[in-house]
């Protein structure tokens, strides 16, 4: 019996001390550690890439909401031929341009749906669809702020996470461009 054991262990050292295939078990961990790598980059860059595009439909909303003009409030004022060169000469800002804000509120609806709408190439196809989170309008400036869900290509490991939330904000004002015109060329 004390023969049979000495035997299992002089076998066992010599098993231990056989570093054949050792090389395999790092390639193969290598190897999951780079596609592991992989899938990280490929979820980063996807929601770097749909936020980027989230970005740009907010403030493509923005802008075609600020450009809905409020005309009661511009053509109240008294303008006349002296009104543009003497606020030139007094180096006195130009009035902010009125804005509509409930037909801004619409215009900013429409090009969210848009967007969430479209198969150009602008989109990016991951988002699934925009939402209006805020508006705020008060006659003068537009602020907006948006949020999509995103699907990741990869879902996380160790955890049930297969889509992300974004968000996005734009605000901007409707101002005239500093200059002298006549009959709307800018001269200077």
């Amino acid at each position: 019996m004390a023969l049979l054991s000495s035997r299992r262990f002089r076998d066992f050292v010599r098993k231990i001390g056989d570093e054949s295939g050792s090389i395999a078990v790092i390639v193969i961990g290598l190897f999951v550690i780079t596609v592991a790598s992989l899938m990280v980059m490929t979820d980063v860059s996807t929601l770097i890439v749909a936020k980027r595009s989230l970005v740009q439909a907010t403030e493509a909303a923005a802008q075609r909401g600020v450009h809905t003009l409020d005309k009661s409030s511009y053509y109240q004022g008294k303008a006349n031929i002296f009104t543009v060169p003497l606020a030139a000469a007094t180096h006195r800002a130009h009035p902010v341009i009125p804005i509509d804000c409930n037909r801004g509120g619409f215009e900013v609806l429409l090009e969210l749906r848009s967007w969430s709408n479209d198969e150009s190439d602008l989109k990016w196809h991951q988002l699934k669809g925009i939402q209006l989170v805020d508006y705020q309008c008060d006659g003068q400036s537009l602020a907006i702020q948006t949020r999509s869900e995103v699907n990741l290509p990869f879902k996380v490991p160790f955890s049930s996470m297969e889509s992300v939330f974004l968000r996005a904000s734009a605000g901007t004002i409707n101002q005239v461009q500093e200059g002298f015109y006549v009959f709307g060329i800018r001269l200077r």
